[in-house]
């Protein structure tokens, strides 16, 4: 019954070794549509687009279009080259749709509902932490790191693949070792032509780039206390905020509640992690301070966005720079026995 459970659940589908990276790109981009979007709605005062016809063209519809440009680039074009460009276009579709979600929960169709905030957040921040917590647990085995090396390939030999990717997938193929297929696609990839990165293979060298910077920041021999230090002021400073409008009685006592804990929660992991630095190592603290940061980033946030959603928007940057140290850290010092 187990197996046939996961086999349900698996669907028997190989996956992308590139896919938190797209999914990662999928979510920053929704965000930034959001924020964009209200930023210009607010400053136009609102217009109804349509004007006195009796017609709104809501922008859900253009958001629905731009997912249906995605789908179209993934079924249109083979190889790994449209992925990053459908995460970015479906991304923005995403983010125009999901902007419109108190229309969607409420029986007056009232856009600034203002759960909408968290609704949306806990969606974001949940797929995010759930597609990385995935990969975690059930790392690509090497039958799929062939598999990808394949796919790869489907570019070189369309003459699409750069000189950086190509070095990557075979440094890919070397982790694997021998296996069946590997040999081959060596010799393939060895002897196809490559050429200037194009568009898509520039959006995920700007990913790369990005991740190369978390390591090194990471390795400094600063960082860890650093981290502790921006730990603490993140729990601080959202615990003045919610304390602040509590005193106002702007909010109501959930969310006063909710911020409260998180930050309590995030505040005992940072306390433990400083502890466990000084007596375990660096990699118990490490993952102690990610304890602290996920509880920020699906607890505090969430109900902090009730409260101030300018706050919250500030603790959600800092909360994704966190985590990217950390994951970076993580990645380094599991390769190095406890």
């Amino acid at each position: 019954m187990r197996r046939l459970l996961v086999r349900l659940l698996h669907l028997d589908l190989v996956r992308s070794a590139k896919a938190v990276q797209h999914l990662t790109t999928f979510v920053v981009t929704a965000v930034s549509t959001i924020l964009v979007t209200r930023l210009l709605l607010a400053l136009s005062g609102y217009p109804r687009i349509g004007g006195d016809t009796g017609l709104h063209v809501a922008h859900v519809l253009p958001g629905g279009l731009l997912m249906l440009v995605a789908m179209w680039l993934q079924f249109s074009y083979i190889g790994p080259g449209p992925r990053a460009a459908a995460a970015l276009v479906g991304g923005a579709g995403f983010g125009l749709f999901i902007d419109e979600v108190g229309k969607f929960v409420t029986s007056d169709n009232d856009y600034f509902f203002e759960p909408s905030a968290a609704i949306m957040y806990v969606v974001f921040t949940g797929f995010v932490v759930g597609a990385r917590s995935l990969r975690r647990r059930r790392p690509l085995t090497d039958a799929e790191h062939v598999a990808g090396a394949a796919h790869v390939l489907v570019d070189g030999l369309a003459g699409r693949l750069s000189e950086h990717r190509r070095r990557e997938v075979l440094r890919t193929l070397d982790a694997v070792g021998d296996r069946e297929g590997v040999g081959e696609l060596r010799s393939l990839l060895e002897r196809v032509e490559t050429r200037t990165p194009g568009v898509p293979q520039r959006l995920e060298g700007v990913w790369q780039a990005v991740a190369d910077l978390f390591a090194r920041v990471s390795s400094s021999r600063f960082a860890l206390p650093a981290m502790g230090v921006l730990l603490l002021a993140q729990t601080a400073g959202a615990a003045v905020v919610v304390l602040g409008a509590w005193h106002s009685r702007t909010p109501h006592g959930i969310p006063v509640a909710g911020v409260l804990l998180g930050a309590t929660l995030s505040l005992v992991f940072t306390v433990v992690g400083s502890w466990q630095g000084a007596r375990r190592g660096r990699r118990a603290a490490v993952e102690s301070f990610q304890r602290s940061v996920l509880t920020s980033l699906l607890l505090t946030q969430v109900f902090l966005f009730a409260v101030s959603q300018f706050a919250a928007t500030a603790g959600l940057l800092v909360d994704l720079v966190l985590l990217g140290l950390v994951n970076a850290d993580l990645a380094r010092t599991r390769r190095v026995p406890r």
